[in-house]
């Protein structure tokens, strides 16, 4: 259960490093703290920042484990006098450590020695890992405290609450009878309601599969003759089947900005802008620019695929439209009809959007963009939303994955990172990049 490590204190030549730190001036001693940080290994970083409180969290769980919380499990940590140390890092294969989380709990226990426990947390995994000093009485608090957490509250509760159940289970007077309770707690959890049903139900559920077995056969014969006995016609393979109805879509979006695309250019040429008023007069020149670059799209369109292109006919229609009306409207009212923004994921949702945080998957950037409430909430959830696709290479790929040079559609995002959109279109831009 336990693992023998070295005790190892720091490499001389960062010990060095940080007497210098030490000895220097206060002005200067930023500038060379710095150098030394950048100079220590990774497992020399988690050290350093354990030397300062038992907690260490990384950046990417800010969110998820508060500075607050921390700071408040570091001092319960400290004042218990037990060795324990939590660590929230990221592990990535191939990194730092080679994403193994027993690796960097050996490396940075290997700095600090004596005996140690400690919680990993990566991403949604904890476990616990336990080094001795021989001592036949030392109890592997970290191992008991991640399984019984494990047991007790399973892999969907908060993080947080997962590693301070865990810190509060290492830190107890017998961490290993408080696994043991709920081991025996998860296995007679499983099977107690089966035996208190009585003895006609336990019966009941006793025959119950036998029975389902035979429906399930008699099932499985009867899909056996039809799927056997000689068909009428062949039904077409799947892929053909996919491909049918995403051009029927495809037909049906083109269709719809065709008879759009006439509407509006109807309705800007019968538009008056509101008399003596220069905004309105700018305001119909932008629905008419909105309009022939529309119609510029529309009259490039292939007759197969080109999705992206046909959504962004749509868009410039309607931005064309609220324009217009802008156009037509008194100064007062004007206010009452701003340009509306299309869902950045994917602007065939529509315009009712709400401005919403999209962090980077994998990674810390993160950008503000208007999304639909389906894709808004699967954005707060960490799910990727249904976004719209287009070609590229010879693959497909969501819209704004494209590089920004080869599309207008993703430097702009139809609208909504830029306003430049129709410029863009009208200057030829969008016969630019490959298709």
């Amino acid at each position: 259960m336990f693992a023998e490590h070295r005790s190892a204190r720091f490499r001389p030549a960062v010990a060095a490093a940080l007497l210098a730190v030490a000895l220097v001036p206060a002005a200067p001693s930023v500038g060379r703290a710095d150098t030394v940080q950048e100079e220590m290994s990774a497992t020399e970083r988690v050290v350093a920042e354990l030397e300062e409180s038992p907690v260490h969290v990384d950046p990417s769980y800010a969110s998820a484990f508060p500075e607050e919380l921390a700071q408040e499990m570091g001092q319960r940590i400290t004042e218990s006098g037990v060795p324990l140390r939590v660590l929230a890092v990221p592990l990535i294969e191939g990194g730092d450590w080679n994403g193994q989380a027993d690796l960097m709990a050996a490396a940075v226990h290997d700095r600090i020695g004596g005996e140690g426990h400690y919680l990993v947390l990566d991403g949604e995994r904890l476990s616990g890992h336990d080094f001795s000093t021989g001592s036949a009485t030392q109890v592997s608090r970290g191992f008991y405290a991640s399984q019984a957490v494990s047991m007790e509250m399973g892999y969907d509760a908060p993080v947080a609450e997962r590693v301070e159940r865990a810190v509060e289970v290492a830190l107890s007077d017998d961490p290993e009878g408080i696994y043991t309770a709920a081991d025996e707690q998860r296995r007679t959890g499983v099977s107690d309601w089966y035996y208190s049903l009585g003895p006609g139900t336990y019966a009941l559920f006793t025959v119950l599969p036998w029975v389902l077995a035979g429906l399930a056969l008699l099932g499985l014969g009867v899909a056996l003759f039809r799927w056997r006995r000689p068909r009428r016609a062949p039904s077409l393979p799947q892929h053909a089947a996919f491909d049918n109805a995403n051009q029927a879509r495809r037909d049906e979006l083109a269709d719809r900005a065709g008879r759009e695309l006439v509407e509006v250019g109807e309705r800007v040429g019968a538009a008056v802008p509101a008399a003596d008023d220069p905004t309105a007069v700018e305001a119909l020149h932008q629905a008419l620019d909105a309009h022939a670059a529309a119609r510029r799209v529309y009259d490039g369109l292939p007759e197969e695929g080109a999705l992206a292109d046909i959504a962004g006919v749509l868009v410039l229609l309607d931005a064309a439209e609220d324009h217009i009306n802008r156009a037509v409207r008194p100064s007062g009212r004007r206010r009452s009809t701003p340009v509306r923004s299309h869902c950045y994921a994917n602007p065939l949702h529509g315009t009712v959007t709400k401005m919403t945080r999209w962090r980077e998957f994998g990674g810390r950037g993160d950008v503000t963009v208007p999304l639909c409430a389906p894709c808004a909430g699967a954005v707060r959830d960490r799910r990727r939303p249904t976004v719209l696709p287009a070609r590229h290479r010879g693959r497909e790929v969501p819209y704004y994955e494209v590089p920004a040079e080869e599309s207008v559609w993703a430097a702009t995002g139809y609208g909504t990172l830029r306003k430049d959109l129709v410029d863009r279109i009208l200057r030829g831009d969008h016969e630019a990049g490959p298709r």
